[in-house]
């Protein structure tokens, strides 16, 4: 009864006032009692104190990932080997050396830690186990690191740089061109004249370039272009339908009926006279040049269904019918070539 005798306590616990001895057996017999008296023959019960740790426990290296190691998935979790007397660890993690901006100091029980997120893909990270108890930390423990695996996604769409979306009066042969979206290795070109129509191109792949040539786009239409970019995974997704308006067809009227009643008497090609280095040339159904003129003014240079070639063949007056003419102009005009037909109706 060194260290309690008879000690009266009204519940069910003590707390003594220091600490016992490390490495010592304690005797106890614990007696309750009432108004009418004690309880009588209560066995005796002891255990024995641990001697708590007196030395730091030293440090412990990963197990997985093992440092140094490359492509650990991004779902990875930490392991490492336990260290003897150690009662926990802590865990310091950062994207650069000596860095926590992962795991600060985190208190860990076992030998395993999970990352309440997934781990950024082509990523070094950087590791520092404490192993610790009682007596304290250890420290100088080497910091390791591994290097997570790249993950190829589906790339981002691109635009166009030109046309612009938007551009108007673009020559009828045009490039294509558009920003280069990192991690794509081709592209898929779609473009028609009405919003979402493929009639020009049809997911027409281009390979892995940034430009692509159009050639005989109509004249005076807006052209749709979708562009998609993809790589192994899959095409990138919903990628906006951009759009530009072709250089304008010169207006004209397809028909002439040169009867002399004002109306139609010669063919009107409207906006010809701001460019007047221009050529007119006719045919009739069997391809012969029945008409040509220079600097059509929709004044006095004008066609009223008179031939002024192949004259000797008949008379200069042209039957009624079907004729194809043919527009070259030059100077600053984007429009280099108009071909089409005109009916001619007496």
């Amino acid at each position: 009864m060194d260290i309690l005798d008879s000690e009266d306590v009204s519940g069910t616990t003590y707390s003594f006032t220091s600490n016992l001895s490390n490495d010592t057996r304690y005797y106890v017999t614990i007696i309750p009692y009432n108004a009418v008296g004690s309880a009588t023959g209560c066995t005796e019960e002891s255990f024995r104190t641990v001697d708590p740790p007196t030395v730091i426990p030293s440090c412990t290296t990963l197990s997985s990932p093992l440092h140094g190691a490359t492509n650990v998935a991004v779902t990875t979790d930490l392991s490492w080997n336990a260290v003897s007397d150690a009662t926990g660890y802590r865990i310091h993690v950062g994207t650069t050396s000596g860095g926590v901006d992962i795991l600060d100091s985190e208190d860990v029980s076992g030998t395993t830690y999970s990352f309440t997120s997934n781990l950024s893909n082509d990523t070094r990270y950087y590791v520092t186990i404490i192993p610790y108890n009682s007596a304290g930390d250890v420290t100088g423990c080497s910091e390791e690191s591994f290097t997570t695996e790249t993950i190829v996604a589906v790339p981002n769409c691109t635009v166009l740089t030109n046309p612009l979306n938007g551009d108007s009066n673009i020559a009828l042969s045009t490039s294509l061109i558009w920003d280069a979206v990192t991690g794509a290795t081709g592209y898929r070109i779609n473009a028609g004249t009405s919003s979402g129509a493929t009639n020009i191109l049809n997911a027409e792949d281009v390979g892995n370039v940034t430009m692509f040539d159009l050639s005989d786009l109509p004249e005076g239409e807006t052209i749709y272009v979708t562009i998609t970019p993809y790589n192994a995974v899959g095409d990138a997704i919903s990628c906006t339908e951009e759009s530009f308006t072709t250089e304008p067809l010169i207006e004209s009227k397809y028909g002439v009926s040169p009867n002399g009643d004002g109306i139609n008497d010669f063919w009107e090609i409207k906006g010809i006279e701001n460019s007047p280095q221009n050529t007119v040339n006719i045919y009739n159904r069997w391809g012969d040049l029945v008409f040509s003129i220079s600097n059509y003014n929709n004044t006095t240079n004008v066609f009223r269904g008179d031939a002024n070639s192949l004259t000797k063949l008949g008379a200069n007056s042209l039957p009624n019918g079907t004729y194809f003419f043919d527009i070259k102009i030059s100077g600053n005009h984007n429009l280099k070539k108009l071909k089409g037909f005109l009916v001619l109706k007496r």
